[in-house]
This record gives C-alpha cells, sequence and structure tokens, in this order.
C-alpha cells in the first residue's frame, strides 16, 4: 500500500484550521445589539455574556482581579493594597424599555387573588354525583362467592337398581 500523505495536503491543513478555530472566531465577533442595548426588565429574559455587569474598563479591570497588574510577594507591600491601586471603572447605564411580554406571574402575583371571594353559583349541566356509584358489583372473590352460594345436593338414586342389587347379595 502505498503513503500517499494525505493527511500534509495544505488545503486539508487549512480546512482542519478553519473547523478547529470558527467556533473562538464566533464568540469574539459575534455580532451586538448596538452601542446602547436596552435593558429589558422582562424577569423571564436572561441576559447573555456580560449583560448588566460590563463595565467601562473591562480588560484592566480583570487584570487587577486577576493580580496580573502586581508582583507576586508574601509581604504586604504597599503595591499591592487594593485599595491605593484602584481601577477606575464605571458601569454602563442602559436605557431600559417595558417588556414585550406580560407576565402573570409577575404583574398579578397570587396573593393578590386568594383572599378574593370565588363565586361561581352557576346551575350545572350534568349532575356530578351522578357516576359516583358504579351500577354492577366490582372487586368480588368469585371463589368465597361459590363457596357462600354453594348448595349441597343429597345423591337421588334408582330404587330399581338398589333393589337388584338387594337380591344379589341375598343369594
Amino acid at each position: 500500500m502505498s503513503f500517499t500523505r494525505f493527511h500534509d495536503d495544505p488545503c486539508r491543513i487549512t480546512k482542519q484550521q478553519q473547523e478547529a478555530t470558527d467556533p473562538g472566531k464566533w464568540r469574539l465577533n459575534v455580532p451586538g445589539n448596538g452601542d446602547k442595548p436596552f435593558y429589558m426588565m422582562d424577569p423571564s429574559v436572561r441576559l447573555q455574556k456580560w449583560g448588566a455587569n460590563l463595565m467601562t474598563n473591562t480588560t484592566n479591570l480583570e487584570s487587577s482581579l486577576f493580580g496580573l497588574d502586581r508582583n507576586l510577594s508574601r509581604d504586604c507591600n504597599p503595591q499591592n493594597n487594593y485599595k491605593d491601586i484602584n481601577i477606575p471603572t464605571s458601569a454602563l447605564a442602559y436605557p431600559s424599555c417595558a417588556p414585550f411580554t406580560d407576565e402573570t406571574r409577575v404583574t398579578n402575583p397570587a396573593w393578590w387573588y386568594r383572599d378574593l371571594e370565588q363565586s361561581n353559583w352557576d346551575y350545572l349541566h350534568l349532575n356530578p354525583q351522578e357516576n359516583t356509584c358504579m351500577s354492577f358489583q366490582n372487586n368480588l372473590s368469585t371463589r368465597i362467592l361459590e363457596k357462600d352460594n354453594f348448595v349441597a345436593k343429597i345423591p337421588c338414586f334408582n330404587y330399581n337398581t338398589i333393589d337388584t342389587t338387594k337380591q344379589l347379595f341375598n343369594n
């Protein structure tokens, strides 16, 4: 069998690299919601990615939280005081808008209506007690019923045959 080095084909390598890196490119270059996305006040809509935690200086803020902006040491240096080396950031203000859908559990909670009287005095179309009892017997043990209803019958003998047997024994 010949060795074709099909694995080292340049077009195949570029296609494998494209397939391996495209999910990361989508994550980095995902189209956004605009420069001022609306903050939805609907509790059923979840904010994705940064959501409401997006700050103005995110890269430096994360580097500071990871400790990348100061040297690692066991001493209490004034360089390591987080209050002195504070990264100036501020939260982004999103314009808010009313929700598109009306969630009844949020707008009309259940405790508002628990104390209200539920008056439903309309006449029913059918009698609800009509089919409560079954019109036939059920859950019966037929074995016990047969034992209870058993009537012993006295055997009936033909006396003509009995007389002939007596004659046989008398001889």
